[in-house]
């Protein structure tokens, strides 16, 4: 609910028509009109001008405004979240332009802009624009490293996010979950896979001396079924990083049998 809205309720329950409504106030009927409609935004001087004529609290009113905005976000995140996990790039610009109508949405501002640059494959391009957001966004508030959305979202953007930022992001990830087991299977599926693709960045970028720790990290999941497939990759990174020819050739043809598509993305296959 905007703030037109509001005040047209404000009115209807003091039973004012608009005119009546905007009497005694700088404000015209037809400027107002298109205040209650969205069309037009009013001044803060203004409406408090307005209030205090129609002797209508501003404190009431204000919340009222807030909790109706609070509502409209909190919907507007699940309909990101279903944006992004069906995936659907025309919902998600849709929700991106109403949630940047907000000014009290910074961090959900920022996560609009992360989905809608991963699902059109445009994060390259936005990445300088967002780089100064992200890095004040993520140094400001740790509760990124809680939320399986926001994990989605960078795991899915590894390769092409920002390389020194990236780094303090998985050195973050790492301290937090350096325990691992303690999380659940879902944790330790999520964590590992985004360290798997952070291996693909440090192999491209040649940054040996920064993957023992990655690599040691997925060596110590538990060794579960579930988890097989992380435990084999960190193994086929550790070849790959020692030239170990002969046991990247091994895990390679495993790799092969059990996951085909795996194969076609790491850079030796």
């Amino acid at each position: 609910m905007t703030i037109g809205e509001v005040l047209k309720e404000e009115r209807e329950q003091l039973k004012l028509t608009q005119k009546k409504m905007v009497e005694g106030t700088a404000i015209s009927f037809s400027h107002y009109s298109k205040i209650e409609n969205g069309i037009q935004d009013i001044k803060a001087k203004d409406l408090f001008a307005l209030l205090d004529a129609r002797k209508i609290d501003i404190y009431t009113f204000k919340e009222k405004v807030d909790n109706q905005r609070n509502e409209n976000l909190d919907e507007l995140t699940d309909k990101l979240t279903k944006a992004f996990y069906k995936p659907d790039i025309e919902l998600a610009k849709q929700v991106k332009e109403k949630i940047d109508d907000f000014s009290n949405a910074e961090e959900l501002q920022i996560r609009a802009e992360l989905v809608v640059a991963v699902l059109t494959h445009n994060l390259k391009e936005t990445k300088q624009e967002l780089n100064s957001k992200l890095v004040n966004y993520f140094e400001r508030d740790a509760t990124w490293m809680n939320d399986p959305d926001m994990l989605r979202i960078i795991g899915n953007s590894t390769r092409i996010t920002d390389f020194n930022l990236l780094a303090t992001l998985m050195d973050k990830l790492l301290v937090k979950y350096d325990d691992i087991n303690k999380f659940s299977l879902d944790t330790q599926k999520r964590i590992g896979n985004i360290f798997i693709n952070y291996l693909h960045v440090l192999y491209d970028n040649r940054a040996k001396r920064m993957v023992q720790k990655y690599i040691k990290f997925l060596k110590k999941l538990p060794g579960i079924p579930e988890l097989i497939l992380n435990k084999l990759m960190g193994d086929y990174y550790d070849a790959l990083f020692s030239k170990n020819k002969e046991e990247l050739a091994w895990i390679l043809h495993v790799l092969k049998r059990a996951v085909p598509k795996i194969v076609e993305g790491l850079p030796e296959k």
